[in-house]
């Protein structure tokens, strides 16, 4: 989801002051004592990301019923989109690496075709006729599903996790890694989503007079991205043929699906602006098969 990845790039001589005085960062007054200026080493933010990525849709299994158990549904690809909000606290350990927590919000749907749903007959005896024939009833509700038959996952959650930044540079010009683990517990249908996110950055600093300094940088962003999820059958919006089979079969009937990202690698591009020593902004736009757009407002201390 996510995903959650902060470019702190102040660890490559920031337009900010000296970092005040604290035991953070470590080695920092001998940083200081060869002519690095450091950021100061504590921060707060707050973002916004909006994502929309193709999904594999790995696995769906149903409960509740044998004949439900037979079932196979044929919808291996959905598309993902959501947003997440979120804080995070961070702190320079030493002048090249930076350490964070994150705290949000998540929402999302994905969405996926459903291709066929069939009903495989020989998982039960030719003598257990009742569920032979509501095997044959999936089946034939299966042939009149219309083409755009979809299945509708709503995810909504609180997200957590962990991250760090390793920066350095030369003259002008930076280089940094981001990496972080998060993971979102839904509270709609059950599940969690669990992200690893890794984005490699380069870019150019300019600075200007009070402070101010503009940074543009592009790179790439690896997120690997688990998605274990599963509820009422009722919960995916399932097409309106197979609802009275539903209600037959078992009324509290489960399902359990799978997901992963198609493509774990994107392109990205952006700039972050620092208004004064303590206040910045940062924007950044992914591109590729996995189009994100992200916002942050950081403050240091």
């Amino acid at each position: 989801m996510k995903h959650l990845f902060w470019l702190t790039l102040a660890a490559v001589s920031a337009p900010f002051a000296s970092a005040q005085d604290s035991f953070f960062p470590i080695w920092g007054d001998e940083a200081e004592a060869r002519g690095y200026t450091l950021p100061k080493p504590y921060g707060l933010s707050l973002s916004y990301m909006d994502m929309s990525n193709p999904v594999t849709v790995n696995s769906i299994g149903l409960s509740g019923h044998p004949v439900l158990e037979a079932i196979d549904v044929d919808a291996n690809h959905a598309d993902f989109s959501g947003s997440n909000i979120t804080l995070r606290g961070d702190v320079w350990i030493f002048p090249f690496l930076n350490v964070y927590g994150i705290l949000g919000y998540t929402r999302g749907e994905s969405k996926a075709r459903i291709n066929s749903v069939s009903c495989d007959h020989s998982a039960f005896r030719p003598i257990d006729i009742e569920n032979q024939a509501l095997c044959g009833l999936v089946n034939v509700a299966g042939e009149f599903l219309p083409d755009d038959a979809m299945f509708t996952l709503d995810m909504e959650g609180g997200t957590y996790g962990v991250g760090t930044t390793l920066a350095g540079g030369v003259g002008n010009w930076f280089a940094l890694v981001d990496m972080n683990y998060t993971h979102t517990s839904m509270n709609i249908i059950d599940g969690t989503i669990k992200t690893f996110v890794a984005a490699p950055r380069v870019g150019h600093r300019w600075q200007y007079d009070g402070g101010r300094e503009l940074r543009v940088f592009v790179g790439a962003m690896y997120q690997d991205v688990q998605q274990h999820l599963s509820g009422n059958l009722k919960d995916l919006n399932l097409p309106s043929q197979l609802l009275p089979i539903i209600d037959e079969l078992a009324p509290d009937g489960r399902f359990d699906v799978k997901q992963s990202a198609d493509d774990k690698w994107n392109g990205t591009a952006g700039f972050q602006y620092a208004f004064n020593r303590d206040w910045d902004i940062l924007f950044e736009a992914g591109f590729g098969s996995r189009e994100t757009l992200f916002v942050a407002l950081g403050r240091r201390f």
